[in-house]
This record gives C-alpha cells, structure tokens and sequence, in this order.
C-alpha cells in the first residue's frame, strides 16, 4: 500500500556523491567493481544512512540504519527483486529458492513443499548425520597433526556441501575429508560462483568477447547439473520408500495449495541451490567466527569452558546443543559484526518514502546494506565495532528493535536453512573446542576479504592440536561412555604423562610482535643446545593447556601497553580463567623474562608480572626470580644478567654440573668472493610502492620533518588512526664502516651456520653489504657483556683497561655509555687493538626490527587509482645529528633516514597494525573532539580531521566541535601542513588553536599546547561536558605528561573541593574511554 507523500516542504532530497565527468560516468567512478560492497560502506560512513547512486540514469537507494532498515524490510511496501549477481547464479540455479522471483510458480510450490523439511523438529532429526560429516572434519584435522596449516575458507567449504548431500541422498559423498584432492563438483561450484560474480560487474560487451571464459563457465555449470541428475535418476530408478531426505521429499511431495510436484529439471535447481548456500555462508561464518576467536582470546576461552562443562569428554548429544548458548551468542555476534551476506535488494511496490521525506518509486531498487545495520551505534551502542557476544545474551539479542539482524535476509524470502545452518555451526564449533586447540598460523594477520558470491576471510589459517585429556574419538559416537553419566572436563594444564627419555629437556616458550622476545628466544635456544640441552622453542599460545611437567619451562614475554604479544593472548586469556585453580599446574618447573617500556608506567611490565605471579597461584614451582627489562633504559644488559643465572641453576639442577659439550658450537661466517651481489629479501612483510615523498620542514628549528605516501600491498587496508609499520634497511654509510673495520669487501658472500637465529640463517651464500644492510641492527647499545667480550679481544693494555673499566663498574657504564649511546661498532672503532673476530661480531647483534608510526591519512580518503590498492601517509622526523659517542661520528636514525631516502615508486616492505580500539574517531560524528599533538605527533590527527574533512564535503552528516592544539617551534619554517589545516578549517572539519615554543606570530603568545589548552579552559570544559573525546599524540615524557597535568588542573578548578588524588582517580577514568593517547620518545 502507498503511503502518503509528504507535504513538499517536508520532502528532502536524497544525499548523493557528485556526478562524475560532468555528469556523463553518473557514480560509476565511486564504486570498485572488484569489490562492491567495500564502496557502499565507504559511502555509507561519508554519506550518513541513506544516499542514492546514480548508475547512469538509473538510481538506486542505499540504507544502512536500523530505522530505514525496518521500513524496507515491510513486505507490504517492499519486495526482493533479483538482480545483480543473483540473476547470474540463474544460470546454473535455475528458478530455485533464492534465485527465482516471487511471482515465478516453481518459488511457490518450493517453498511450501520445502519449508517444513527445515523446521526445528526436521533438523534436530538431521542430527546424526550432520555429526557423521563434521567427525570427518575433525579425524582428519586430528590425523594431519599440530603442524598442519588449515585454511579455514577451504575446509570449512568442505564441511556444508557433505552435510547437505547426506541430507539430500544418504548414498553419495564428496569424500573430500579423505583426498588430497577436493571433489570436482566442489571445484567447479566455486569456480562458477566466482565467475557469476565477475559477470554481474562486466559491461555486456566485456562478457560478450569473454568467449573462452564463458565456455568454461557452461562446462562446469553441465558437469555439476550432469551429478544432480544421475542423483535423482538413481533415486527414481531405485526409490527408498523409508528414507526421509531432502531429496525424497523434493521427488514425493505434493505442493498442498497446488497438488503440483516439483519437476526434475527444478530438484536440479534446487540441490545446486542448497550446496551453493552452504558452501558459502555456512564456511564464510565459521572462518569469521574463528578469526574472532583468535583475536579474543578471552572470548575463545569462555566458549571452550562452557563446551567442558556442558560436554566434557562425552560424546555430542543433541540434549547438548541448546545448552551451548555462548556458541549460539558467538555465532549470532559473527554476524552481526561482519557476515558472508552483505547487501540485501528490495524494490517499492509502489511510489513510497523512506523515513517521511524521501521519495523512492517502484523502478528504485532498494539496497540493505547489512554491515551498517549491524554496526547503527542507535541499537548496537558505541561499542558496535567490538566483538563481544555477551550483547546477545541475557535477553540482550531478544530486546534489540525488529529488523536489526537480518544475516539470513527477510520476510517469505529469508534463507529457509537457517535452523540447519546454525545446528551445523553449534556442532562443528562445539567439536573443535572440545577436542583442540586452535592457534592462528599468523597471530598478526588483519582480516583480508575475499569476494565472490559472499565474503569470507582471505588467506586466514590455524592451527589445531589435540588437548592432552582428550582421546582420539572423544566427542565422537562412540567415543566415550556415557552411561547416562556426564564426565565433565576442566581441561588439563600440563602434559601428562611426562615422556620417558627427559633428560636434559628444556622447553622456551615466547610472545612477541616486534620481535625482540623472539630473539632472547632464540639465543637461549642457541646456548642451551650448546651446553647439551633438548631445547624446543615454541609460542606461549601454543603450549596453551600443553605445560610441561618434565622439564623447565622458561617463559619470555613482553607487555603492550598493558597487552599481551598477539601470540601469546590465548595463553594469557586461559592462565586469568584458571586462576582460582590453585593445584592445576603442580609439578610445573618455571621461570619468567619480562620486557616492556616505562615510558606506560600505569602497564609497565604488566604482563610479565601477571603470568609470572599466575603461575605460581596455580600451583607451579618458580625456579628462578621473576627477570625484567626496561627496553628504554638498556634492552639487552638485563636479558644477559638474567641468563646467567639461568644456566647457573640449569646446569646446577639439570645437568648437576656435567657439561655434556666439550666443545660447544660457535657461529661461523664463511666468506668468498662473488663478482655478483645478490639481494637478500627481508623478513615475510609485503612490499608497498611509495607514491610521494616531501619535506615538511627543515633542519633549522630540530630535526627535518617529512611526509611519506605508500601504496599498501593488494587488499590491506586500515582504519584511520592505525599504525603503519616499517621495516627499514641499515644506513650505507654505517654498513661500510662496519666493512672497514673488518676489512671485508660488501660483495663477499657470507654462510651462516652454528646459530638457531631465524635471522641470521640464510638459504643461500649472501653478499655480506646485502647482509648487514638488511639483517641485523648495527646500531643498538653495547652491553656490558658484550663490552667484556671486547675486552678480552684486544692485545694493547690501554685500551683494555679501558674497556675493562667500562664493563666492570656499573656506574660508569651507565654514565658513559648509555646516555651515549656506544654502539659495538663505535667501541670497535675507538679501541683499534680489539682482535674480535666478524663472526663474534655478528652473533652479538639483534635482528633488524621493524618501526611503527601513526597513519597520518584517512582511510575514507585512501584509494588510488585502480581501486584495489589503497594509501597511508606518514610524517616523521628525520633524525640526523652529531653522535653523542664523539669520534666525529654522525647519528643517523635507521628508519627514518631510510624513509627519507626512498624515492617515487621505489618499494617500501611495510604492513598495518591496528592501534588502541579507542584511538578512533567516535561513530557518532556529531561528538566533540579534542586533540592535543606536537611536532609529527599530528600524524593521527592529520587523519581524523581528513576523515572529518571527507564527511563534511559529502553534506549529508552534522560534524561536533572539533579543536586541533598543535605545538610548533616556529610559525614559519616548522608548521608542518599549516596549508591544509587552514582548508579544512575553513570546510568546517577543525578548529586550529598552535603554539609556537621558539617564534609565534605574536610575541606573548602561548609556547606550548598544553599552555594554549589552559587559557582556554572554559571552552575545553564545556566541550567535555558535552561528551568530547580527548586524543593526545606526542612525546611520553612532555606533552603527553604535561597534557594530563593539565586535563587535572581543570578538573579542579571546575569541581571545587576536590583534591589531586581525586583527579588522579578522574584522569584514570576517563582514559577507558574518552581520554586517549598515543605517545612515544
């Protein structure tokens, strides 16, 4: 039925992006083929919750608020057109269920003859074969070991399309949970769903020359309808009066509103229907389901728990599933957060509006776009982008406005599988977490999609391995009995039993992000196998529930601001759930190596203490003191200071004393000579392609600023205010240095071996330049060890003295040193007699380490020119100055002068790290912000005021107040991006309030932002009252700390009588969520 039109004055057009080509592409230009759904959410975040398109005389309305949402999901007022990709898939789907209109007889007859096949008493009954298909996925991942890398978009493609052919013909199987192989059919769906996709967003003519591609297409689409038919003809010519399938039903049943029987050629249809959908959604929600799971730990831990407890070792039970309703709150919150389905398409069924002001008619379609339905902060809150299944328990999900979770679509046309698809997932879900632990191949992965018919995670892998309580069929039919008694499990801590042959094991296990753990890792692994230990090395995430209790376990951990490394969340997350458990690691031999970064005094060292003093809780032994190291002070002494005492007491209590290696294993550079210098590639980061490089400022007030542009590598994007992280390449002056002192030429080739150093192991003779430019830091402060080692090494007694002296009294290492920064190479250099040998050298360095900085560009503002690739912008300073080591040495930053260096098109290794969740803009954009930055500290701001800048271009979103306090030396020559600023200013997107510390426009005016902050307090309070959010970027040690300083004094002059405890206590409060920084030296 029609509703009213609005009064003219009450009509409002709908907001739209700019015709391009003076109106001749319409908006083709905005939106990316290859990815569709990614520019209507990009539209979406710039254009607000309604906006149409214009595809070149024909428009189409895009909403994405629960509120519009609801109206379009009116089935008297809106109706599903087929269209787009759908229209494709008819070509080897036919006039079945998801593919044929409304008004097409075969949909009508289907659907009723079909809908009570899926009711909840039908599935339920369906119970015994669907655990039968997901067994088989378990025996397997069970059988290939913890070693096997799983691509969960492949083998949870496997899984769906077995379960429905049991459904549809108990007689045929895929076997691909049995084959190398995946079954033909498999294959060739993929391919064809790959392909429908690819022709929906061709131009007719381009698919008209795709002659080849095509025949393919019709190749595969016969092959797969050639299997359907000899499955329905060998049921036709053989009829199973008893069975009770899907595919019996489809061959038997009546249509009781016609007396009708579906036709042969429509059971095809709608068996191809059934495998396509559960080859996609079904998998592409599991994948996302377990990607969530390896980014929560803490979530993952309490769906494992509830699986102990309402499982335990006992075989699944349907009695079991409905008690698994943190599984059920996961899967409902996968899709709510990001879901295979992503647009959903109505047409009006007559001239209507949306909201009461905006005009649609009947050639308007309509799409739903789900992901910002799913994500309206009206409804799911301003935590929308955080992943917490905790929001559909409790009567939570049940009390959400209608039409706020349409992941199966709507109405009479709403995906009729869902109860099966869901009792899949609880199945499959409750199998794999009763059995295993599951560990992400890469704990850094990003979420990449991948894009045919639906969306799924690209390239996303774990890794599972068995509990050490659980058998071989536990969880199985038949593989435990029950007896009508429930063996509940807590899950066992520790291997048991221990092996037989332990002596002299020893087992190191780590976290690590930038990979500084990794490499004490690695050298205690080098050690240990030098003293005669069997040493292994592994994550903290993988001896998860895997502690051993024959052997000494050493633990190295670092702390995150608070947070720890991405491989060892899962660990952390399972020692905080089984802290109460006070007997659960006895026998546990263990030590703990902390390193983290007082410049986060609130989090220093935070997780070290935590798994150390957890640990002892839980009832395991400390055998040697807790060890830490402050990666601000000195990096390495620490570490050394720790280790031995670690071998102390290992070869006191291990080995009691014996050294089993008379002659332990010592690193070897083998050199020779190469007319030929060979490039050696770095560690595993994607290459991006710079794009532009400038100077912002020069050298004359501090250090030379500049701004870097790179073209990230294919499908990796960010979210403004993330971290791009750089690996850089060593200086080449300082690579030559190194070559002087050891006489060597950079074209020598140089082999490794006697090293377990991931870094220093080479698969190939390399060119010692190529090396030492790419390998290892030839920068880092000497330690006193080290100085010890250069001692020894050299012959003249003065100079021995010397650095006997330096090594020896602590004092003066600090004094001298330290504050200086002596590098090896610096003391090699100024102690000429040192004798150390380039081998010696090189196994005392650290590997090259990556660099992180703010992305000082939007994410909205970020495509380039193909639309597949997007960009991120960098500002930094160019760290170059005399060294403090003297000797006429120069300083050289190795990350920021390598950026400096890298010139148009030149390639950048390089990868994005998401930040702090709350270092975002807020959803609502009408929330006051307030930033606080200095010098390059303006990098994240940068973005969030282009972001804002974009939106208020688009003209379809209010923005809140939105003040910018920039602390430059000088108002000339160090106002980094002052032209810019002044533009986005004048657009309405910020509020520039400078300060200059060495030369303003006026003489009185305020030298810092902080100051600047304080003289215009009354603003800055009312602000805050009215809900604004503070970001601070900068200096740890100045602005950051005089910002805070500031905020308190604030605070007490607006809330009379209170005292600095109390804005202590208020500042703490705020930084959960609306006071934020991002700071460093």
């Amino acid at each position: 039925m029609a509703t009213k039109p609005p009064p003219p004055s009450e009509r409002l057009p709908i907001p739209q992006p700019p015709m391009k080509l003076f109106g001749i592409a319409g908006n083709l230009p905005d939106l990316d083929p290859s990815f569709l759904a990614k520019s209507i959410w990009r539209l979406n975040d710039l254009y607000g919750p309604i906006y149409q398109l214009d595809f070149i005389g024909r428009k189409i309305v895009v909403v994405s608020s629960q509120e519009y949402t609801n109206e379009l999901c009116d089935e008297s007022r809106f109706r599903k057109k087929i269209g787009g990709a759908l229209q494709e898939v008819r070509a080897v789907a036919g006039d079945a269920l998801f593919t044929a209109d409304l008004e097409e007889p075969n949909w009508g007859i289907a659907h009723r003859v079909l809908v009570p096949v899926f009711g909840p008493l039908r599935v339920r009954q369906m119970f015994s074969e669907m655990l039968d298909v997901v067994s088989q996925l378990i025996l397997k991942w069970d059988r290939l070991g913890p070693k096997n890398n799983i691509i969960c978009s492949d083998d949870f493609t496997i899984c769906p399309p077995n379960a429905l052919l049991r459904l549809c013909a108990f007689d045929y199987r895929f076997n691909n949970f049995y084959s190398k192989d995946i079954h033909p059919f498999a294959n060739q769906m993929a391919e064809v769903l790959v392909e429908c996709g690819m022709k929906a967003r061709r131009t007719f003519i381009e698919n008209s020359l795709r002659v080849f591609t095509a025949a393919k297409f019709q190749k595969n689409i016969t092959a797969m309808h050639k299997l359907c038919d000899e499955i329905i003809r060998d049921r036709e010519n053989n009829p199973r009066p008893e069975a009770n399938d899907l595919l019996s039903t489809m061959l038997n049943v009546a249509d009781p509103e016609t007396g009708k029987k579906l036709s042969s050629e429509n059971i095809r249809y709608q068996m191809v229907t059934f495998l396509i959908a559960g080859h996609e959604t079904t998998s592409g929600t599991l994948s996302f389901l377990f990607y969530h799971f390896m980014k929560n730990p803490i979530v993952l831990q309490k769906a494992q728990q509830e699986v102990d407890t309402v499982i335990g070792s006992d075989a699944l039970q349907p009695s079991h599933l409905a008690k698994l309703k943190y599984i059920d709150a996961c899967i409902k919150e996968t899709l709510r957060f990001l879901g295979p389905i992503n647009l959903l398409s109505v047409t009006p069924l007559s001239d209507t509006t949306i909201g009461g002001k905006y005009e649609v008619d009947t050639s308007t379609p309509c799409i739903l776009n789900l992901r910002g339905l799913h994500h309206d902060p009206e409804v799911w809150g301003e935590d929308h982008n955080i992943f917490r299944p905790e929001r559909m328990l409790e009567g939570g999900f049940a009390a959400k406005p209608p039409n706020s979770w349409k992941p199966f679509g709507n109405g009479v046309r709403s995906c009729i599988g869902r109860a099966f698809a869901e009792q899949e997932m609880v199945m499959t879900i409750a199998l794999i977490l009763q059995r295993f632990q599951v560990e992400a191949v890469d704990p850094s992965y990003e979420l990449k999609l991948m894009n045919t018919l639906t969306i799924k995670p690209d390239d996303f892998e774990i890794r599972v391995r068995r509990r050490p309580d659980r058998s071989a069929t536990v969880g199985l039919s038949g593989g435990a009995a029950t007896n009508g008694v429930h063996h509940q499990s807590k899950g066992s801590g520790k291997i048991t039993p221990p092996e037989s042959d332990v002596k002299n094991k020893i087992l190191v296990a780590y976290g690590s992000n930038a990979g500084t753990c990794k490499a004490f890792a690695e050298e205690i692994q080098t050690k240990a196998m030098e003293m005669g230990f069997d040493v292994a090395v592994e994550t903290l995430d993988h001896v998860t529930e895997h502690i051993p209790i024959d052997r000494p376990l050493i633990i190295i951990t670092p702390s995150y601001e608070g947070k720890p490394a991405d491989n060892a969340k899962k660990f952390s997350a399972w020692l905080e759930s089984n802290i109460s458990d006070s007997s659960k690691l006895q026998g546990v031999n263990y030590t703990v190596f902390g390193v983290g970064n007082s410049e986060w005094a609130s989090t220093f060292h935070r997780i070290p203490r935590l798994v150390d003093d957890t640990l002892a809780r839980m009832g395991a032994h400390r055998f040697l003191p807790l060890g830490l190291v402050d990666v601000k002070v000195d990096p390495i002494g620490p570490f050394e200071d720790w280790s031995e005492e670690l071998w102390t007491h290992l070869r006191e209590h291990v080995t009691h004393g014996q050294s089993t290696l008379a002659t332990p294993a010592e690193l070897k550079a083998t050199l020779q000579k190469s007319e030929i210098s060979k490039t050696l590639g770095g560690p595993e980061i994607a290459s991006g392609r710079v794009i532009e490089s400038k100077q912002l400022s020069d050298n004359k007030f501090g250090s030379a600023k500049r701004h870097l542009e790179v073209e990230l590598p294919a499908g990796v994007t960010y979210q403004t205010g993330d971290y791009l992280v750089v690996l850089p390449q060593n200086d080449t002056e300082t690579v030559k240095r190194v070559l002087r002192r050891f006489k060597l030429n950079g074209p020598d080739l140089i082999q490794v071996s006697g090293t377990m150093k991931a870094f220093l192991q080479f698969k190939e003779p390399t060119a010692v330049a190529e090396a030492l430019t790419t390998r290892v830091e030839l920068s880092n402060t000497a330690t006193q060890r080290q100085i010890e080692a250069l001692a020894n090494a050299t012959s003249d007694e003065s100079e021995k003295k010397a650095l006997t002296r330096l090594h020896e009294d602590g004092e003066v290492y600090r004094s001298e040193i330290l504050p200086k920064r002596f590098s090896l190479l610096d003391l090699l250099e100024d102690y000429p007699s040192c004798a150390l040998s380039f081998s010696a050298y090189l196994d005392m360095l650290k590997p090259l380490m990556p660099r992180q900085y703010s992305i000082a560009s939007s994410s909205l503002e970020s495509s380039v020119s193909d639309e597949t690739k997007v960009k991120a912008a960098v500002c930094y300073d160019v760290h170059e100055a005399p060294a403090w080591s003297g000797n006429g040495r120069t300083f050289k930053g190795v990350a920021t002068n390598y950026m400096a260096t890298r010139d148009i098109d030149n390639e950048l290794d390089c990868f994005v790290r998401s930040t702090n969740r709350l270092f975002h803009l807020p959803t609502n954009t009408e929330t006051p912000i307030i930033m606080v930055s200095a010098g390059t500290g303006i990098a994240p701001m940068r973005g969030f005021i282009m972001e804002r800048a974009a939106i208020a271009r688009a003209g379809s979103r209010k923005l809140g107040p939105a003040l910018l306090y920039f602390g430059c030396r000088d108002y000339e020559s160090d106002y980094i991006y002052k032209d810019e600023l002044a533009e986005w200013e004048a657009a309405g997107a910020v509020s520039v309030r400078p300060a200059f510390s060495r030369r303003g426009p006026t003489p009185n005016g305020p030298k810092w932002a902080p100051d600047r902050l304080w003289d215009e307090r009354k603003e800055v309070a009312e602000l805050f009252r009215n809900g604004a959010k503070i970001f601070v970027c900068g200096s740890a040690s100045k602005l950051a700390k005089s910002t805070a300083e500031t905020c308190k004094r604030i605070f007490l002059e607006e809330n009379e009588g209170k005292t600095e405890d109390d804005a202590d206590r208020w500042l703490e409060i705020q930084k959960e969520d609306r006071y934020v920084t991002d700071v460093f030296e």
